[in-house]
């Protein structure tokens, strides 16, 4: 028995077309994807919910089914759970509708089927650093030679690599992981390994304008796994912050008092692949992100950006931009247009755009910098190491779907 677009068929016979990418089963058109294992009942019911849209999968492919209900018990099954996916679908709408929108929870499901086998997908810090020295490579040193001075003791590429995947770590933390998994940096294959100060004096090096190439270049990554798939052109751009180390004053309830300084960026998120395309310091305008962003492609974000300028920004780079506007009269054109074109529909997605968030936050994020540039350099590479984790977790995921 099997599964093909969520409809069961017994049929054996096939017929393809020239090139092998397109299967023609019982005169039905189907492109020649399959899950590679034989799914159990718990595996394959999951795949036909009606959120299974907000679930990046191949639109079509096929899947084999272990054989422990007839036909008729899995079609009454899938009839049952899509009739109770409506109702409380429903239901949800209609609850949350009576609430303020930053209070209301997830409106659309976002957990995956088969969420045991990407959850297991956890690159060791090898594997992390292998991807990072692809990318290097990939990009080139962010830096000129020189032949100039002593020769170099460690691999410059694997110095940078070393700094992609720091994350949260602290420099100190950095080194003590490098030496414990005794990852070979030296040019001459030797086992001494960068020092603290030797990482933040590469750290410093580096401009900040490599580092966002390579955060967009991690983002790439995952989208050539996804390359497969549908259309992943669907961004939300919303800010965040991190809790500083430094201390700062501030009046509480008429008395002044010491608390943790907070750095604020903007993110611009990839929904389908979970993954973040770029990092600015927070403002409530999208012009820095226009050149990350394809042609054609979707944004979301909330009324925080609800401005003028970033309707005619969107408008010149081809970009659809929706916006939950505030509420009131609206009189500059833009606003207008934007307010007749808004689709409520694609705006649920936006709320898919906190899960990096959410995953930054709970890996215990901190900013460890003291300057303005340095804790921008430091959002940077932890949404680096977060592109790195996601990359491994969505090679997972479409490595479940091979072409036939």
């Amino acid at each position: 028995m099997k599964k093909i677009n969520g409809e069961a068929t017994t049929s054996e016979v096939y017929t393809y077309s020239e090139d092998k990418s397109i299967a023609f089963v019982e005169g039905k058109r189907y492109p020649l994807f399959a899950v590679n294992k034989i799914l159990s009942a718990r595996e394959w019911l999951p795949l036909m919910g009606i959120t299974l849209p907000s679930t990046m999968i191949p639109s079509e492919f096929l899947a084999l089914i272990k054989r422990g209900v007839s036909i008729e018990e899995a079609v009454e099954l899938v009839n049952e759970r899509i009739v109770d996916s409506i109702a409380q679908e429903i239901a949800r709408e209609e609850r949350y509708s009576l609430r303020n929108e930053r209070k209301r929870p997830w409106s659309v499901r976002t957990r995956r089927p088969f969420r045991g086998v990407i959850d297991k997908s956890i690159p060791t810090l090898k594997e992390e650093l292998e991807l990072a020295e692809r990318v290097v490579k990939e990009l080139g040193l962010p830096w000129k030679g020189s032949n100039r001075g002593r020769p170099p003791v460690y691999d410059q590429v694997k110095l940078v690599a070393a700094i992609l995947v720091k994350g949260m770590r602290s420099f100190a933390g950095l080194a003590a992981d490098l030496r414990e998994i005794d990852y070979v940096m030296t040019v001459d294959g030797g086992d001494s390994k960068p020092c603290p100060s030797e990482l933040h004096h590469v750290f410093q090096r580096i401009p900040r304008e490599w580092l966002e190439i390579a955060l967009a270049r991690l983002d790439e990554l995952s989208v050539e796994e996804f390359s497969k798939f549908e259309n992943l052109d669907t961004f939300v751009v919303d800010g965040s912050a991190l809790s500083c180390e430094t201390l700062i004053e501030r009046e509480v309830v008429m008395k002044t008092r010491l608390i943790r300084e907070s750095f604020h960026y903007l993110a611009l998120i990839r929904t389908a692949t979970n993954t973040i395309r770029g990092i600015k310091v927070h403002s409530n305008k999208i012009a820095d992100f226009i050149p990350l962003l394809p042609q054609g492609s979707t944004v979301i974000a909330d009324s925080e950006f609800d401005a003028e300028k970033n309707y005619r920004d969107a408008k010149e780079a081809h970009v659809d931009l929706q916006v939950k506007q505030k509420k009131g009269a609206v009189r500059k054109s833009m606003r207008k247009a934007a307010r007749e074109g808004f689709d409520e529909k694609k705006y649920r997605r936006r709320k898919l755009g906190e899960r990096p968030f959410g995953n930054i936050e709970a890996r215990r994020s901190k900013c460890y910098y003291k300057t303005p540039e340095s804790r921008l350099k430091g959002a940077i590479l932890i949404a680096c190491n977060h592109n790195i984790i996601a990359y491994f977790k969505n090679k997972a995921w479409c490595g479940l779907f091979i072409r036939l």
